[in-house]
C-alpha cells in the first residue's frame, strides 16, 4: 500500500533542473526485465541501497535500465553524506526521462523543500513551482533552465524526510530538440506524468510514512487561547519560553557546537491593532534584538528584503529580511534570515540567526540545515494559517 502524504502531477508546467550525478562504479546494470515494452506495461522493481529508511519497491518500464549501489553511513569527522544511490535509464520509445536517486545522511533531521531547492539552485537552476506536504517532511519541485529564452532541460524533483536520513528523486528530460516551444511542453507533460506513475507506486520497505524520526523534542507554546506544540529535532536548548497565553512573549532556541553557539531561533509575537510598516519596523524589530543578545557583533546590516509568497496567497501581510552579521573586529559571524507577519491585530517575528554564512558550496549549506529547518518548523506551525 502506498504510504506516500501526495502527489498529483503538475498539469501543463514548464519546469527543468540538473542534478549533477557522479558514475556510480563497479556495479553492473541489472534490468528489471528483458522483455518487450511496446505494450507500455510496467513492472515492479525493488531499490535496495541497504539502509532500511530509504529502501522502496515502485514499478519501471520493462526495458528500463536500472542501476543501484549501497548508501554509505557518514564518515567520522564529517557532518554528513551525499551520493547518487540510483538511476534508471528509458529503455525504448520516444520519451527519455533520466531518474536520479540521491541519499543523504544528515547530521539532524531536515525539511524535505531545504534539500530539493539546495540541490537544483547549486547548478544554476532557477525553481519554479513547489509544494510541500503539511508537516513539510516531503516536497516536489519543478525548476527551469533556459538559453537565449530556449528551454534547455526539464526536469520534476522529489525528497522525502527519513529521519536523519534523506531521499532526492530527479526526473530530468532533455528539450532542446523539440521543434517548437508547444512540442516542449508536450515532452514536459509527458516527463510529469512518468514521473507521477512511479511515485504513485512507491511503497517504503520499513512500510513508514516520511517523518522527522523519534529524536525530537516537544516546545509547548500558547499565543493568546491558541495551542501550538512545537516538534523539532534534539540538540537545542530552550533558555526561554515565555509563551503561556499573555502577550507579548519570546521563544528562544539555541543550538551549540563544542560549546559555541552556532544557531539562534527567536519567535516574537505581539498584539498590535493598526499594521505597522513592515519593511522599516520589521527591519528594526530584527537589528535591535540581535544586538541586545549580541554585544559582541556590529548591528546586522540588511542585504535583501521581499514579500513570503506563501503567505501573501493567504492573505497575511509579511515581509522577509536577510541581514549580514560581522563581529566588532569586522570578521564574518554569520548572518540571519527573519520573517515578519502582520495578521489579525498581532505581529510576529521570526528570526534564525547561523553563524554559517548562506553560500552555495555543499559543506556551509548541510552545517546551515539544522538551523532552517527549525526555523521552517516554527514557519510553518506559527506563521502559515493551517487548513
Amino acid at each position: 500500500m502506498n504510504s506516500l502524504k501526495m502527489w498529483h502531477p503538475f498539469a501543463g508546467s514548464i519546469f527543468a533542473v540538473s542534478i549533477v550525478a557522479a558514475t556510480v562504479a563497479g556495479t553492473a546494470f541489472v534490468r528489471a526485465d528483458d522483455a518487450s515494452s511496446k505494450d507500455g506495461a510496467w513492472v515492479a522493481r525493488k531499490f535496495d541501497f541497504s539502509m532500511p529508511a530509504l529502501n522502496f519497491e515502485s514499478s519501471v518500464s520493462r526495458d528500463a535500465t536500472v542501476e543501484t549501489v549501497p548508501m554509505e553511513p557518514t564518515e567520522p569527522g564529517t557532518i554528513g553524506k551525499v551520493k547518487v544511490i540510483g538511476k534508471i535509464a528509458p529503455g525504448i520509445g520516444d520519451l527519455k526521462v533520466e531518474t536520479t536517486m540521491v541519499g543523504y545522511n544528515l547530521q539532524a533531521p531536515a525539511t524535505a523543500l531545504r534539500i530539493c531547492s539546495f540541490d537544483v539552485e547549486a547548478v544554476g537552476y532557477t525553481l519554479r513551482i513547489y509544494r510541500t506536504a503539511p508537516d513539510l517532511t516531503e516536497a516536489k519541485l519543478l525548476a527551469k533552465k533556459a538559453e537565449n529564452g530556449k528551454p534547455q532541460s526539464t526536469a520534476l524533483g522529489y525528497c522525502f524526510a527519513r529521519a536523519q536520513q534523506a531521499l532526492g528523486i530527479y526526473f530530468m528530460v532533455d528539450v532542446s530538440s523539440a521543434a517548437s516551444e508547444e512540442a516542449a511542453d508536450d515532452l514536459v507533460r509527458r516527463a510529469d506524468e512518468y514521473a507521477a506513475s512511479f511515485i504513485d507506486n512507491l511503497s517504503w520497505e520499513n512500510g513508514r510514512q516520511s517523518s522527522f524520526g523519534e529524536d525530537l523534542q516537544t516546545v509547548p507554546l500558547l499565543i493568546g487561547d491558541k495551542e501550538i506544540l512545537l516538534s523539532i529535532p534534539n540538540g537545542w536548548d530552550i533558555p526561554i519560553n515565555e509563551f503561556r497565553g499573555a502577550l507579548p512573549a519570546e521563544l528562544h532556541m539555541v543550538r551549540r557546537k563544542n560549546g559555541k553557539g552556532v544557531g539562534l531561533v527567536w519567535l516574537f509575537v505581539q498584539d498590535m491593532k493598526e499594521k505597522p510598516d513592515l519593511d522599516t519596523s520589521g527591519a528594526a524589530i530584527v537589528k535591535d534584538y540581535f544586538v541586545k543578545q549580541t554585544p559582541d557583533a556590529r548591528a546586522p546590516v540588511l542585504l535583501a528584503s521581499g514579500e513570503d509568497s506563501t503567505l501573501a496567497e493567504q492573505g497575511i501581510a509579511s515581509r522577509t529580511f536577510r541581514f549580514s552579521v560581522e563581529n566588532k573586529q569586522g570578521s564574518d559571524a554569520g548572518d540571519i534570515e527573519a520573517t515578519v507577519v502582520w495578521h489579525n491585530g498581532r505581529l510576529s517575528v521570526l528570526t534564525l540567526w547561523s553563524a554559517w554564512t548562506s553560500a552555495a558550496d555543499r559543506n556551509t549549506f548541510f552545517s546551515r540545515l539544522p538551523g532552517l529547518t527549525v526555523y521552517d518548523i516554527v514557519r510553518q506551525e506559527v506563521l502559515v494559517q493551517q487548513p
